[in-house]
């Protein structure tokens, strides 16, 4: 069943998502009527109940996907009044089953555990979070028959929508993860980086969703609203989200957003920002190229969390400054901006750890033989998910050979351990002795999400739902597909290279109406649909 309203102008689908069971305790009976589809209104008969007997009594469901929304439960009858229930979600069944503090877990951006109360002959939503798994505890005396548990699952929808798929069925699961990962984190006319926590906008995380967004949906004013957001929350001197390197990636996510969608309006109503942020940063950065940033009360070097602390954190900010300056200079030509290529440019050849340091000295304008064998050492091993889309990239442009592989290791990864959605993020190491999210851990066996994770996503904190992990889609139009598209889809080509994939078709949605792409063996046939 699905539902249509409007919040603010933008279109939301309400979905109603029916559970499965995975655990019960034996103060429930007939637990298996909350499994089966029934009309979703109070009614007098008691008749396709469920039974919570007595104080203790619990139920585990899973509703089989990633989803941003609410639970919904319908009473049939409470000897308390009202019943008072533990409701706990979680984006893993371990989640579901653990209590705050245990692991990490926490009630941070959207309260994930918290006690409900039940009235009688009652029909109440709870919770505003995301999530896969509910647990449903009785926490009173008497028993409570309960008609229906369900979750509303809300997803945008979008005026134009297109798709991309391919004759590898593989990357097509990969795919579509992707597409529902970015579609859950549009939500109130922004785009959030989570859905469970950091149901915020993060502007370095936006770059990936603002341009696999334009591919799918074409433009959109999520991605308007949230650079305006950030914009109006930030003055020009001071550093958005309190990280330095995010008043960069604000300006990039502007010169790719406006190139794409040809939305010159929009670029010269932000020039003067955008400039005197490239003049704050400029001032940071003495001749000889240190660089001495002052964040507001965030990280001063930032380029991902893995670098977070190291040397490659310094050498990939600078990369990342120097990457900024040049996406604005395709558009408009600036001091400040020569500047800062000028007296950063050593830091492209310095030695650097990480694969995703590298990448960005390569998107900055490195260029060395050995680089494509430097990002493919070890296959995934090294990715992070923030980081996937600039990685394989870097390589494309170093001439790579292993970026399929690599994306069905690393994004495949994920789906094995049952994900539905991409994570915060990920490392190939987890897999070993861990196993799935939608399965309890057995004896001596790890739990991929509770005891992982590091920095500010340790544990149950991890959000298991991150739109920046979608960035795998915008490699899949821009390399695989070989679309270059401008002003909104009026300017394009296409010059695929498949990486041995043998057919891509592809709906992409331009100012005027429809691209239609197909690439059969190596033939490409475009349409052009007003």
């Amino acid at each position: 069943m699905k539902e249509f309203w409007k919040d603010d102008d933008f279109t939301i689908i309400k979905e109603k998502i029916m559970p499965v069971c995975v655990k019960q305790s034996n103060l429930i009976t007939d637990v298996e009527n909350l499994l089966v589809e029934k009309p979703s209104c109070i009614s007098f008969s008691r008749e396709g109940v469920a039974t919570f007997a007595e104080k203790g009594a619990y139920v585990v469901l899973d509703f089989g996907k990633e989803l941003c929304g609410s639970l919904r439960v319908v009473t049939r009858a409470t000897s308390s009044k009202p019943a008072m229930f533990r409701i706990t979600l979680g984006e893993s069944l371990t989640e579901a089953c653990s209590h705050i503090g245990e692991k990490n877990a926490t009630n941070d951006h959207s309260p994930r555990d918290f006690t409900a109360a039940i009235s009688d002959m009652s029909d109440l939503t709870f919770g505003l979070s995301g999530f896969r798994f509910a647990r449903m505890e009785l926490l009173t005396e008497e028993s409570v028959a309960i008609r229906n548990v369900f979750a509303i699952n809300m997803l945008p929808k979008f005026e134009k929508e297109g798709y991309i798929t391919t004759s590898d069925e593989e990357l097509n699961k990969i795919i579509d993860t992707a597409i529902y990962t970015l579609k859950l984190n549009f939500q109130n006319g922004y785009i959030w980086d989570g859905v469970k926590r950091d149901r915020l906008v993060w502007c370095g995380d936006l770059n990936q969703e603002i341009i696999s967004s334009i591919y799918l949906f074409g433009d959109n004013r999520n991605i308007t609203n949230s650079l305006s957001f950030l914009r109006n929350e930030t003055p020009a001197t001071k550093w958005i989200n309190t990280i330095p390197s995010y008043s960069a990636w604000w300006v990039i996510n502007l010169c790719d957003y406006c190139r794409r969608t040809g939305n010159q309006d929009y670029f010269d109503e932000n020039k003067e920002y955008a400039e005197t942020v490239f003049t704050h940063i400029n001032s940071c950065i003495a001749d000889v190229g240190n660089i001495e940033f002052v964040p507001s009360s965030g990280l001063a070097f930032f380029l991902d969390w893995p670098t977070c602390g190291t040397s490659d954190a310094v050498i990939g900010t600078a990369a990342l400054l120097i990457y900024a300056a040049k996406r604005y200079l395709q558009l408009e030509d600036n001091e400040d901006c020569h500047a800062i290529v000028r007296k950063l440019a050593s830091y492209l050849e310095e030695s650097c750890e990480f694969k995703q340091t590298r990448a960005f000295q390569i998107l900055a304008g490195r260029e060395q033989e050995n680089d494509a064998e430097f990002l493919e050492k070890g296959g995934a091993a090294g990715y992070s998910t923030f980081m996937s889309y600039y990685i394989l990239t870097a390589d494309a442009m170093a001439k790579g050979e292993a970026m399929l592989p690599i994306i069905k290791e690393y994004f495949g990864a994920m789906l094995s351990r049952g994900a539905t959605t991409f994570w915060e993020d990920f490392h190939m190491d987890w897999l070993e002795g861990s196993g799935r999210i939608d399965e309890f851990p057995q004896e001596g066996e790890k739990d991929i999400h509770g005891d992982y994770g590091a920095f500010c996503y340790q544990g149950f904190r991890h959000s298991l739902c991150h739109g920046w992990a979608s960035g795998v889609l915008a490699f899949v139009y821009e390399y695989m597909l070989g679309l270059k598209m401008s002003d909104g889809g009026e300017v394009y080509e296409i010059t695929p290279n498949t990486l041995g994939v043998k057919e891509i078709h592809a709906k992409i949605p331009t100012k005027t109406g429809w691209l239609n792409v197909d690439v059969v063996d190596g033939n490409v046939k475009v349409d052009k649909i007003l």
